[in-house]
Parts: structure tokens; C-alpha cells; sequence
């Protein structure tokens, strides 16, 4: 009972303060990318009963969305477009990532040390979980299309390796919520899946001790079969179409920027592993950050993932989980993609946008699992190794607290920000010209924005009548 109330402690606290900050920051309207799903997109064609399934199904800058459109038809259906209501759900999908986790950091830990004491630690991972630096994932609508792929992913991976481990009762999970991550809701993770999850399956092979039989053989051909076939499913004529060609590798000749200037992708790439720690607020707000030693700080977190991942070889970690190794191949996979995806298209400092930390963060949290795991297990580590640990520890959460401070000092200038442009999408007919351009109000916004308005959704459902 008291291991139950100090975990409940260190989970719910944290998911109080996120929550607070959706809560008191997010505002009801559909901005940014859902404007690309609205006019000329799948939402359209469903105000004008024509929606197909191969709408649901078009990609947006060859990645596919299907999940994420169905809720948004939903939300439409019930709720005539709340994007607040989508909003409160992502503190919620933190949680359900935050359980999947422990449920691996108790077992890690078990039995040398106490229930108590693992619940207790496991309050350093939530406060990375939970963070704020994560905020253009947490205030949007299009945030629930950042938050939804983690908790899938990471319990496709726990259901695949129960599965291969434990037998075929574990079957159904090993099938449905793969299928589930990929099809529906894998968003812009789906393609680093793939990779990390073979890594991490070849990883396993290797350090096994054990011979394996022929029946987990046969159990590890029929699910690389199926991922096969659902990963077949979804990059089949994935590149025609696209929603959003702007957006697509595809299209733009980002892989030769990379080759033409390949220190400048480096930067780019570790900018963005700097992101998960120092986030892009603390570096507008303070004069002492460039993007030379954001990058130099980038080298430093790649070098503790380094030495975080020969731990785990080293303290044969491996035998009682490999969650932490998938969850930092998700990582480099994911951003090693948005590398090559986005270098060119997006400045020097794109690549910290807030977005791409909701999902380093978790390769964060699992250096910092590797970390306590070495530091509290019998085998005391040498002295120089324990303090380099607990350097790197205090270097993760000092840039963590500070970049947290400045998202909640900014908090209430970014909420009078979001209902500016609320304000002005509300008399978006009466709006000057200048107003809509110095506003960002594109040609596609304005023109979301009207059908919105003409359907009486989203900001439009309550207005009085006399301005509709």
C-alpha cells in the first residue's frame, strides 16, 4: 500500500502540473497544420458528403493520418470541432506512456530494491514525461496527432516482446496494437518503428543466453511477416497524392542538401538532440545561447547516450528489459529522419521546434533510467564513473528546469497570443489585408477558416448571430 500511494505521488504530480498548463494555455481553434486537412482536404470533401475512404487514407507529407482524421470526424460529428476537447485528452496519452514505462522500470529494478524506493525514483522519469518543454505538442489540436504514436509504439513493443518471450496467449496484443501504431496512429514516428524495433529485436538474438527453440523462431517469422505486411500497407503509392507536397521528402531534394553541406546537417541534426534538454524558449530568451554551443551541447547529450548504452551492454541490463535500448534507437532513428526530411526546408533552429522533443524525450528518459539503474544497483560503479553519471544527471534537469521556468513565465504571453489570432480568425471577413499578413494568414488559413465558418464549426458554433 504505501509503494501504491508514493507511485501514485510521483506519477500524478507531475501529470497535475501538465495538465494545469494544457488547461490554462490551450485555446478552441484549429491552427497550423489542420488547416492543410480542412480546405482541400478530407474534411472538405466530408462537409460536401463526398468523403471517400481514400481521403482518410491520403497522405500529408508522406506520412498517412488515418487515426487522427477519424477523431477529428468524430469531434466534428459530437462536438462541432472542440479542439480544446482534443487538447485535454494529451496529458492523458503521457499517462498511459508514463505506466507502459514503469511497468519495465519496476521490473529493472526488482527485487535488490524496495517497491518504495522504485516508486519513488520513478518521479525523476515523470518529470521528464511530463514536461512542458514539450508544449507545441501539448496546446494544439494538432498536438493529439504529436502525443498519440508513443503510448502505441511503446506498448507494441512490449506486446511483441511479450510474445516472443512468454508464448502465444500474448498473440492478439502482439498483432492488434502493432497494426494499431502503424495503420492508424504512428503520425511522424511510424518510420523510425521500424528500424529501432529490428535493431533492438537483432540486439536481442545476440546477447541471449539462452537456445532459443523452434517455436520462438516461428513466433519471430510469423510477426515479421505481418509487420511486413502492415508496413507494405502503408508506404504503398504513399508518395502520389500527397496533401502537402511542400512538406514531402519526396519531392524536395532534402537528401542532397545533406550531401552538399554535411557539416551544416551535423549542427542541424544535434540542435535537435539538444532540443529534448534545452528547449527553443530558454534559447530565444537567453542572449548566451547560439546555435554553436546548442550544438556543442547536442554533442554532449549524443555522448551520454553513447555511454548510457555501453552501461547497458556492460551491466547486462539486456536481461531484464530492453525497453530503454528501443526507446533511444526511436529516438536517433526518429530524429535522424527529421534530419533528412527537414534539413533545407527549415532554418538552423527548426530543428528544436518543440514538436520533434515529444519524442526525444523518451530517449531521455531512457538515459536517464540507464543511469539510475548503474548508480543504485549492488555493483557499486568506480568513482569517476558515478560522477560523471550524476554530472550528466544535473546537466539534464538544470537545462530541463530552466527551459520549464521560461515555458511557464511565457505561458500567459502565449495564451494571449493564441486568442489574438483567435480574435482575428473570428472576424476573419472584416480583417484587413495587412492584419491577415502580418498575422500569417495565409490564402489557406483564410480559406479553412471560412468553411469553417460557413458550417458553423469550431470557433463558429456558439458566435451570436448577428456575426455569422
Amino acid at each position: 500500500m504505501r509503494a501504491k500511494i508514493i507511485f501514485s505521488l510521483s506519477i500524478l504530480i507531475p501529470f497535475a502540473l501538465v495538465f494545469i498548463y494544457v488547461w490554462t494555455t490551450a485555446t478552441d481553434y484549429f491552427y497550423g497544420d489542420d488547416t492543410i486537412l480542412i480546405k482541400g482536404g478530407f474534411i472538405e470533401s466530408y462537409l460536401n458528403g463526398t468523403l471517400t475512404f481514400a481521403d482518410l487514407w491520403r497522405p500529408v507529407g508522406m506520412i498517412r493520418f488515418l487515426g487522427y482524421n477519424l477523431l477529428l470526424l468524430a469531434n466534428i460529428k459530437w462536438f462541432s470541432m472542440n479542439s480544446k476537447f482534443f487538447v485535454l485528452l494529451i496529458p492523458f496519452l503521457l499517462l498511459i506512456s508514463a505506466l507502459l514505462i514503469y511497468r519495465d522500470y519496476r521490473k529493472s529494478l526488482a527485487p535488490e530494491r524496495s517497491p518504495e524506493f522504485i516508486a519513488a525514483t520513478f518521479l525523476v522519469l515523470s518529470l521528464i514525461i511530463f514536461n512542458v518543454i514539450q508544449w507545441q505538442g501539448l496546446i494544439f489540436g494538432a498536438g493529439l496527432n504529436l502525443q498519440t504514436p508513443m503510448p502505441f509504439i511503446i506498448a507494441s513493443f512490449v506486446s511483441i516482446e511479450l510474445f516472443l518471450t512468454k508464448g502465444r496467449k500474448y498473440c492478439p496484443l502482439a498483432f492488434i496494437l502493432p497494426a494499431l501504431a502503424v495503420l492508424l496512429f504512428g503520425g511522424t514516428p511510424v518510420f523510425a518503428f521500424a528500424p529501432a524495433l529490428c535493431l533492438t529485436f537483432l540486439c536481442y538474438v545476440l546477447t541471449s543466453r539462452t537456445q532459443r527453440t523452434k517455436d520462438f523462431w516461428f513466433r519471430a517469422l510469423i510477426i515479421s511477416v505481418f509487420l511486413a505486411v502492415i508496413a507494405f500497407l502503408y508506404i504503398f503509392r504513399i508518395h502520389l497524392n500527397d496533401n502537402a507536397t511542400n512538406f514531402s521528402p519526396y519531392y524536395s531534394p532534402f537528401v542532397n542538401e545533406i550531401l552538399v553541406h554535411p557539416l551544416e546537417a551535423s549542427q542541424f541534426l544535434l540542435t535537435a538532440f539538444a532540443a529534448s534538454v534545452v528547449g527553443i524558449d530558454a534559447f530565444f530568451t537567453f542572449d548566451y545561447f547560439s546555435v554553436d554551443n546548442i550544438a556543442l551541447i547536442g554533442l554532449v547529450i549524443v555522448l551520454f547516450y553513447a555511454l548510457a548504452l555501453i552501461l547497458f551492454f556492460r551491466s547486462h541490463m539486456y536481461e531484464k528489459t530492453y525497453l530503454p535500448f528501443f526507446l533511444i534507437m526511436q529516438t536517433f532513428f526518429h530524429l535522424g529522419f527529421m534530419t533528412i526530411g527537414r534539413f533545407g526546408l527549415v532554418g538552423r533552429t527548426g530543428a528544436m521546434m518543440s514538436g520533434y522533443t515529444c519524442v526525444s524525450i523518451y530517449g531521455l528518459v531512457a538515459m536517464v533510467w540507464i543511469f539510475i539503474f548503474i548508480l543504485v544497483r549492488p555493483e557499486r560503479p568506480i568513482s569517476l564513473m558515478k560522477s560523471t553519471l550524476c554530472a550528466g544527471l544535473v546537466m539534464l534537469f538544470a537545462g530541463l528546469l530552466l527551459t520549464s521556468i521560461v515555458v511557464w513565465r511565457i505561458q500567459p504571453d502565449r495564451k494571449a497570443y493564441f486568442e489574438k489570432l483567435r480574435g482575428i480568425a473570428i472576424r476573419i471577413d472584416t480583417a484587413t489585408p495587412e492584419e491577415l499578413e502580418h498575422w500569417d494568414f495565409n490564402k489557406q488559413i483564410c480559406d479553412s477558416l471560412r468553411l469553417l465558418k460557413k458550417h458553423k464549426l469550431n470557433i463558429y458554433r456558439s458566435m451570436p448571430a448577428d456575426k455569422k
